[in-house]
């Protein structure tokens, strides 16, 4: 008679860490290779102090996608 064991595993998530918007625009050309002016642009009607790099590029790709009027 065998006693199974139940494994359970624990998903620790870490926090994402949020870096003022002015920081990213400055480094901009290193986090997604495009240059300032792109970020400006892609953020100039958001109203956040500060966001986590995977918000800032998702901004700019979503700029950068926006259909032309």
């Amino acid at each position: 008679m065998s006693e199974e064991q139940k494994v359970t595993t624990k998903k620790v998530t870490q926090p994402v860490e949020k870096y003022s918007v002015q920081d990213l625009i400055e480094n901009c050309e290193a986090l997604t290779g495009y240059k300032k002016e792109v970020a400006v642009g892609a953020l100039f009607n958001s109203k956040e102090d500060e966001m986590s790099k995977d918000d800032f590029k998702k901004a700019i790709t979503n700029f950068l996608k926006k259909e032309v009027k």
